[in-house]
């Protein structure tokens, strides 16, 4: 099998595209651990960890979304070029 970068394209940019997400999210999920009422910083770790959930996992359709779509610019499929949702 011949590797090209046209041919792995798609699953470096689904890659790049999780590490951004997770990046921006970090964010959030650093801000929910500061308690509004005294200021401190007062880890509520289940909260945390709710977050930490939903930002990996928006993360990871973020990034198979991606890697569909422009697996289907290369091959001219119109069905993968719309990524997921089909929309």
């Amino acid at each position: 099998m011949n590797v090209t970068y046209t041919k792995v394209k798609p699953l470096i940019e689904g890659a790049k595209e999780v590490v951004r997400i997770l990046m921006l999210g970090v964010i959030p999920v650093i801000l929910t651990g500061i308690n509004t009422s005294t200021g401190e910083i007062l880890i509520n770790w289940a909260v945390v960890l709710a977050t930490s959930i939903a930002l990996v996992l928006t993360a990871l359709l973020k990034g198979v979304d991606k890697e569909r779509h422009l697996t289907g610019k290369i091959e001219k499929n119109s069905v993968k070029i719309k990524g997921l949702t089909q929309f």
